[in-house]
């Protein structure tokens, strides 16, 4: 896609953000955050045309920590329910990025051709951690999945096109614990599956870049 057309999707979720009221979430004003998103499109015209491969082809991104994850899920709505963390017995604060995964300064930043994983349903998130890694991608992180979810709620009920997500970009030490979004009991749903199950409904998300200011 070019850059033109990248940016009139990332005006299209700037405008949704701002309507959810995403930037109070994060401690923004309407101007701040609009002006922080005309950054990232400044970003965007200076990256050139870029291959999209994957379903979605952009989503704005935030850093670990800007968000509170629960107030988050709170404003993601599927089949007229709000979407809840629930991650018994552990917490969103457990689990951070993997150590291959570096995520670019500042409060906010663009993933580049995202793919939600319709090809990795079955396929469990170790088996599919390694294939990313050989094609050159990069899986999304617990804060990522939510970003998307965000943005593409639908992802949680059209199977046409989509699929929900499983994000293992983000790991606690020493668990095989995986960040994941499905529809449970009626109503979105942050929990987590274990790295080397296989599910018929959950694929690993990845993206084939992140863009933002220098990666720290």
């Amino acid at each position: 896609m070019t850059p033109r057309q990248l940016n009139a999707v990332l005006d299209r979720q700037t405008k949704q953000l701002l309507d959810n009221g995403f930037h109070a979430l994060c401690g923004a004003t309407e101007e701040s955050f609009t002006s922080r998103m005309e950054g990232l499109a400044s970003l965007l015209d200076s990256a050139g045309e870029v291959p999209i491969s994957g379903n979605i082809p952009l989503c704005v991104a935030f850093r670990p920590g800007l968000v509170n994850l629960a107030d988050a899920m709170a404003r993601i709505e599927a089949r007229s329910a709000a979407g809840v963390v629930e991650m018994t017995p552990l917490s969103p604060d457990a689990f951070q990025a993997i150590e291959a995964i570096h995520i670019p300064r500042g409060e906010f930043y663009l993933l580049l051709d995202i793919d939600t994983g319709r090809d990795f349903l079955n396929v469990s998130p170790e088996e599919s951690l390694a294939i990313f890694r050989r094609r050159g991608r990069t899986p999304l992180t617990m804060e990522e999945g939510v970003a998307l979810t965000t943005q593409y709620p639908a992802l949680l009920t059209d199977k046409k096109t989509y699929n929900c997500i499983q994000m293992p970009g983000s790991r606690k030490v020493g668990d095989q614990r995986v960040p994941s979004i499905w529809v449970s009991k009626g109503r979105p749903r942050l929990g987590w599956c274990w790295d080397r199950n296989v599910h018929s409904w959950l694929g690993s998300a990845s993206a084939a870049l992140r863009l933002g200011e220098a990666a720290r």
